[in-house]
């Protein structure tokens, strides 16, 4: 995967290559079985070889895998084009492959732990996998009583072997995508967990949810007893649901699945929907409403104004070794740092992709997007807004502790500064009361408590 030097500006796209060594396959084995063979790409034109195993579950991998396919190349809000390869992180214990959709207002995960198949992983790592059209259809021939080899990488492990063998995808890849993997690591830590029923039930669920979307008019998903049921009333533990149709896309999973688990951030409005198998899982959030990208709402903001120093992010950093799980209570005491101190700098790793969460381990894990993410913060204007207004000398304390006064257009707002919840007299704060990320004025003073101007978080 390369990148263009034509991609300037950070307001819309970069122009980026997805160069495999071939495409995504599968195709008849010598045992008379299938292999399944995903080309990847990573960042220095090397075809990384993470896996090569057989399939305990052909069909249970197959679905999961054409699901996420689904998800990725779906625009929920507008019908635009979207054609963006899976990112894929290896390590001994788990496959995990993730994808946003085009309007980067849902995001889907695929987790394989090692139980699902029987092989050794041979690399650790982050890197794109190619979904072509042909691959995608052969994923749902696979069966169970078939003998499926299962390989990720592709034999020739870098490009050597001339243009006939490359596949090359050149795309717009919209920085809204690479802004969604940041910001939705901030959402996640904040899920809970809200019902859980089997997969029978669930599928019954799903099947009553409509189709046609209805993006002003919130359904919510209720628990009764063992089963779960579609409302158009809130009540107490319900799950709001903006755009049932983002839900249902997890319905062919539900035939052979275990259980579906269902989370919320109340604060936020915000869901994620499991499917769990005995081996593996498909994980699905959706954002608070059908025409919120994850990618505009600013959750990561407050970890990017307030980080430690980059002497603890640089230590955890150091520490990052594609672990499957990032445990803060054994790294803090191995690092020298406290909890809290690894736990944000996890938080501003992952706004720079070096980290996701999972929320059922409730704990990060490593992986590194193979996009250059060093710009991350010209991606945020509300940070560089902020950023002006302490440059300009337009914040000043207050009385209070945590109290500041923000020079605005033409009168001056005030900040409240708490562990609570950070409030502003801003019009932007009274409409979305923080579930859009803080505004400017918060990060401002953020941006001053903090005794820097933020351009090292």
């Amino acid at each position: 995967m390369s990148t263009s030097s034509r991609g300037t500006n950070l307001s819309a796209a970069i122009d980026f290559t997805y160069r495999y060594a071939a495409p995504s396959r599968v195709e008849p084995s010598g045992r008379g079985g299938a292999q399944l063979s995903l080309a990847t790409c990573s960042a220095d034109h090397a075809q990384p070889y993470f896996f090569d195993g057989r399939m305990r579950h052909p069909r249970m991998v197959g679905e999961m895998l054409h699901v996420l396919s689904d998800v990725v190349r779906t625009h929920f809000f507008l019908p635009r084009p979207a054609l963006l390869d899976p990112v894929l992180t290896s390590n001994e214990d788990i496959l995990r492959l993730e994808g946003f959709s085009g309007c980067c207002g849902v995001y889907a995960r695929v987790d394989l732990p090692s139980s699902a198949f029987d092989g050794e992983r041979q690399g650790r790592g982050t890197t794109n996998v190619d979904f072509n059209v042909d691959m995608r259809n052969a994923l749902l021939r696979l069966r169970d009583d078939e003998d499926v080899a299962f390989a990720v990488g592709a034999e020739e492990v870098v490009l050597s072997r001339g243009a006939d063998r490359t596949v090359e995808k050149k795309v717009k890849l919209p920085l809204r995508w690479i802004k969604g993997f940041s910001e939705v690591q901030a959402y996640q830590p904040r899920l809970e967990l809200k019902m859980e029923v089997s997969a029978a039930e669930a599928l019954r669920f799903v099947r009553t949810l409509p189709q046609a979307s209805r993006p002003k008019m919130p359904s919510y998903a209720a628990s009764v007893g063992r089963s779960i049921r579609l409302s158009q009333r809130p009540q107490k533990g319900a799950v709001p649901i903006l755009g049932t149709h983002r839900v249902k896309v997890v319905e062919p999973l539900l035939l052979r699945a275990q259980s579906l688990k269902v989370w919320a951030d109340d604060s936020s409005g915000a869901s994620a929907w499991e499917v769990c198998y005995p081996q593996g899982s498909f994980f699905l959030m959706i954002s608070p409403e059908v025409y919120r990208g994850f990618s505009g709402e600013g959750q990561v903001l407050s970890a990017l104004a307030r980080p430690p120093s980059e002497l603890v992010i640089a230590k955890v950093r150091a520490s990052l070794k594609w672990q499957s799980q990032l445990d803060t209570g054994l790294l803090a005491p191995a690092l020298g740092l406290d909890v809290d101190e690894v736990t944000g700098a996890l938080a501003v790793l992952g706004a720079r992709g070096l980290a996701g969460f999972d929320a059922n381990a409730r704990q990060y894990f490593h992986r590194e997007l193979p996009f250059d993410l060093a710009k991350v913060e010209e991606m945020q204007p509300r940070l560089g807004a902020a950023r002006q207004l302490v440059e300009a000398g337009k914040i000043r304390p207050l009385g209070g502790v945590g109290t500041f006064a923000v020079q605005g257009t033409g009168t001056e707002h005030h900040v409240r500064l708490s562990e609570d919840q950070d409030v502003c007299t801003c019009p932007w704060f009274s409409k979305h009361q923080g579930q859009r990320g803080p505004c400017k004025h918060i990060l401002a003073a953020s941006l001053v408590c903090n005794g820097a101007d933020g351009h090292d978080a």
